[in-house]
């Protein structure tokens, strides 16, 4: 009888112990810009569930911070929006990138780098070419990881 209290104690107490508490998400930042206007790629995982997302603060609205999330589902999504930062890179000043929830569109162009705009859910946020180019490195190596 002592035996069986025994063991059903441990495994009471002992089946709770090494599960891991899985109600939140694990969440990766990686910066491509810091400091009053930041951006920052994000990996997203809950469970076995993993999505993408592209944070940053709306430079249209001045008078508040305001940061936005643009969620990208799947892993080809981010890659289709790698894509289009290249092309836009190589491309001329005037071009546009649009998709279904938001467009991207290269500005202006100094010797030293150009400047790009983000749209999204009314929301807008320009970078340079370092940070695109951070941008691409960062998504690089997300898809070398998972492949």
């Amino acid at each position: 009888m002592k035996y069986f209290l025994l063991i059903s104690y441990l495994i009471h107490f002992g089946d709770k112990a090494p599960v891991k508490d899985n109600r939140y998400p694990d969440v990766n930042y990686m910066q491509v810009r810091v400091g009053a206007w930041p951006i920052n790629l994000q990996r997203v995982i809950f469970c076995t569930d993993t999505c993408y997302a592209i944070e940053f603060r709306d430079q249209s609205t001045m008078n508040a911070v305001a940061n936005k999330s643009m969620c990208m589902e799947t892993l080809a999504q981010l890659k289709f929006f790698k894509e289009g930062l290249i092309s836009l890179k190589k491309g001329n000043n005037g071009d546009v990138a649009e998709y279904n929830n938001f467009s991207m569109k290269k500005v202006g162009t100094n010797k030293n780098n150009s400047w790009y705009i983000l749209s999204y859910d009314n929301a807008v946020t320009n970078f340079q070419e370092p940070q695109l180019n951070r941008m691409i490195f960062l998504i690089n190596d997300l898809l070398s990881r998972q492949n």
